[in-house]
């Protein structure tokens, strides 16, 4: 057992105690090492939206720091869960949430980690969670993989981005395993399902995995959390590309292949009534012009900002009404932002909102977002907007 009763009373008592604070104090109170149980009070105060079902079990015990940031949240993990099924080896065990969403949903689960002592962690917390669901393997996952040649219905990678020496990396062919050595075993109805970082180039990566059946890049609350790939052996170079936001009741929101969005054709114009942002999914998934439809005009070849006269209500992004434009200067400024408050959002252009905030003294906050951005004739332009209401 992981923690006593005394420890899991502790943990309760001082949930909503400052950490630091409590590390201040003497090595023991009455038996109780806060060396070991901080840290576990300082998690459950981190992850508690991030891991809810995880935090409302007291017998859960979590890993150190840097497992915890890897570690997927309860929401893309379960929405993963959704993408697969049957006989499933998770090569990158960690902290193990994955493994416990995919068991969660009746598949047949084989965990694998190298670190022993997360593993022996996580298969505590796999238990309490789910009970003796999941197999538990300590080693190399590839390796066991070779040795335990199954049938299995997925591969599920999720990568280490960190180098030799401690230094973050992204691209495929330098995180730990190589997802590109497990190209060999995806054969006959086995699938290989990889989790990268949100800052992978998509493109590259379709290329570097020598083709992918689909693409998911995973949002929550406007915010690129995770891609995800899906390879079988009838992979190809061209594959649908789906945008979701899991904050949504409906989490999909936009999808389309990257040869639609080549081939697709855009209009370009100057500010008009309506002045629309699109989704963070949408941008890293490089859908400029699809997004447009046939309604939308581009403010600018390299802003990524639309406009149109009529509301798109439906628009998957930020909408807002227009209220001004100019010329970026003080004139404008103060005819037109006399409270001198304003939220700010920059496209395509020379100065950051900080450096926009000094320049002209805006303090944040108010009903209004000043947009920056380049226009279609290459000239910088300032547009105070207010947000449309929310259908």
């Amino acid at each position: 057992m992981m923690l006593s009763k005394e420890e899991i009373k502790f943990i309760q008592e001082h949930a909503q105690d400052d950490p630091y604070q409590l590390s201040l104090s003497k090595g023991q109170i009455d038996g109780i090492s806060l060396q070991k149980l901080v840290p576990q009070i300082q998690a459950r105060q981190k992850l508690v939206h991030k891991l809810p079902s995880w935090i409302s079990n007291n017998n859960v015990f979590f890993p150190p720091q840097l497992n915890l940031e890897q570690a997927s949240s309860e929401d893309t993990a379960l929405f993963k869960a959704g993408l697969v099924h049957g006989k499933i080896i998770d090569l990158t065990g960690g902290m193990g949430v994955d493994s416990w969403a995919f068991a969660k949903k009746g598949n047949t689960l084989t965990y694998v980690e190298r670190d022993e002592k997360l593993g022996q962690i996580t298969q505590h917390n796999h238990q309490v969670l789910l009970g003796d669901t999941i197999q538990h393997v300590f080693g190399d996952g590839i390796d066991y993989m070779k040795k335990h040649p199954l049938d299995w219905d997925y591969i599920y990678l999720d990568p280490a981005r960190r180098g030799s020496k401690g230094e973050k990396v992204i691209l495929l062919e330098d995180c730990e395993p190589n997802a590109i050595e497990l190209l060999p075993l995806i054969e006959n109805g086995t699938q290989l399902l990889i989790k990268t970082s949100p800052l992978l180039d998509i493109t590259r990566a379709i290329q570097s995995l020598q083709g992918v059946d689909r693409v998911w890049i995973i949002c929550v609350k406007n915010e690129v959390k995770e891609l995800l790939f899906l390879k079988s052996k009838d992979a190809n170079m061209d594959p649908i590309l789906e945008v979701h936001e899991l904050s949504l009741a409906k989490s999909l929101i936009f999808q389309g292949k990257l040869s639609d969005e080549r081939e697709a054709l855009i209009t370009h114009s100057t500010l008009d009534q309506y002045l629309y942002e699109p989704h963070a999914g949408i941008l890293k998934a490089g859908f400029f012009k699809s997004i447009a439809g046939t309604t939308l005009h581009k403010l600018g070849i390299n802003t990524h900002l639309y406009t149109s006269t009529k509301l798109e209500a439906t628009f998957p992004g930020r909408q807002f009404q227009v209220i001004a434009h100019g010329n970026p200067d003080k004139k404008w400024i103060e005819a037109n932002i006399p409270s001198g408050k304003a939220n700010i959002s920059t496209r395509n252009f020379p100065m950051s909102p900080e450096e926009i905030r000094k320049k002209w003294k805006i303090k944040e906050g108010g009903p209004w977002t000043l947009f920056a951005y380049q226009d279609v004739h290459q000239k910088n332009v300032f547009a105070l907007t207010e947000k449309c209401p929310v259908n």
